[in-house]
């Protein structure tokens, strides 16, 4: 008799502990459902970001390109000046413009004056032309 009523305690505990470890189990999953809608809002917020940063990183690697397009145009710019200052000096060189200048002052100051005007007129068509 006292065997039966130790197995009747025993099914107590037995079923108690089926229920705990079921309840346990219970909150267990839960919990991870929590988790799982958790990591499921991170996760879209992340996509949106990358895509962001995705769209930033295009729209900065189309900046680099038309800096390098300007870069070269203004390289390609310079190289022309170098060049037309450089014929200057040829020309210059060729003409004693210290003797001309001492002696005949008004005729080197239309001279000049007379190219900046065309230059400047040159330069003024083609950035309004650009």
């Amino acid at each position: 008799m006292f065997l039966l009523s130790m197995f009747k305690g025993a099914k107590i505990y037995l079923v108690l502990a089926i229920i705990g470890i079921l309840t346990g189990g219970w909150f267990y999953v839960q919990r991870l459902q929590s988790n799982l809608d958790t990591l499921k809002i991170n996760n879209s917020k992340l996509s949106d970001a990358v895509t962001s940063k995705d769209g930033e990183i295009q729209r900065l690697n189309d900046n680099i390109v038309e800096v390098r397009e300007v870069n070269t145009r203004i390289k390609q710019k310079s190289s022309e000046l170098k060049s037309e200052v450089q014929g200057l000096r040829d020309t210059l060189s060729k003409h004693d413009l210290g003797f001309l200048a001492a002696n005949k002052p008004g005729l080197i100051e239309n001279l000049i004056n007379k190219s900046i005007e065309k230059d400047l007129k040159k330069d003024i068509m083609e950035l309004t032309n650009e």
